[in-house]
C-alpha cells in the first residue's frame, strides 16, 4: 500500500518463527472505559470507542480522512443504581463515516429502566437491535456491562466484607472460577453446591 502514513510503528512480530518481519499497522480500535462512584450514591460507567487508519483512508460522505483522524469516535455515558438498573444514559456519536449514524443515540435511552444481568443482551437486541442501533455502540454496552460488574460488585464487596468474598453467580464463567478448579476449592468451597 503506497500511501500508508510515514509515522506509523513498524512492529516485529512476537512469533518467533516470524521474528525477522516487519509489521506495519494500518488499523487501531481504541476501547476505553471507567466506572466512577457519584456524591449521589449511583453510578457512572462510561466508554469511548475511537477506530483509526494509518494511511488516508476514502470514505463515501466525509471524504478522505487522514492518516489517525477518527473514523469512529463515539461516547457512552450509563448511570446505574446500586442493582444495576439504568437510571440514565448518554451516547454520543463524535464521528461516523455516515451522517445518519446520528439519528442513533437518542434511541438508547430506551434502555433507561432496564436492569444489567441475565438477559441484559436481549433487552438491548430487542430495543436496538438492527437498523435501530449502531453495532459500535452496542459493542460498547458490552463493555459497559462488565465495567459496572468490576465497578460496582467489587467495590461494595470490598468495603463490607473484604477481598475474599465474590457472588456465587461468578462460579464456573471462567477457569479461574471453575467450581472444581483450585481458586474455588481453596477460597470459596462454600459457594459450590
Amino acid at each position: 500500500m503506497n500511501n500508508q502514513n510515514p509515522d506509523s510503528p513498524k512492529m516485529k512480530s512476537t512469533n518467533e518463527d516470524d521474528s525477522k518481519l516487519e509489521r506495519t499497522l494500518i488499523h487501531t480500535r481504541d476501547i476505553k472505559a471507567q466506572g466512577f462512584l457519584r456524591s449521589d450514591g449511583l453510578w457512572d460507567i462510561e466508554a469511548t470507542l475511537v477506530d483509526l487508519k494509518d494511511y488516508p483512508f476514502e470514505t463515501i460522505e466525509r471524504g478522505t480522512l487522514e492518516p489517525r483522524q477518527p473514523v469512529h469516535d463515539m461516547f457512552l455515558r450509563v448511570t446505574l443504581d446500586e442493582e444495576f438498573v439504568i437510571q440514565d444514559i448518554e451516547a454520543k456519536t463524535l464521528a461516523a463515516p455516515f451522517q445518519l449514524c446520528q439519528k442513533v443515540p437518542p434511541r438508547f435511552k430506551r434502555l433507561i429502566g432496564a436492569q444489567i444481568g441475565k438477559g441484559w443482551r436481549k433487552v438491548v437486541q430487542k430495543e436496538l437491535g438492527g437498523t435501530q442501533g449502531c453495532t459500535h455502540l452496542i459493542d460498547m454496552l458490552t463493555v459497559i456491562a462488565t465495567v459496572a460488574y468490576q465497578t460496582i460488585h467489587s467495590y461494595r464487596i470490598q468495603q463490607k466484607q473484604g477481598a475474599k468474598i465474590i457472588h456465587p453467580s461468578i462460579i464456573d464463567q471462567c477457569q479461574g472460577f471453575a467450581a472444581d478448579g483450585e481458586v474455588v476449592q481453596t477460597h470459596f468451597k462454600d459457594l459450590v453446591k
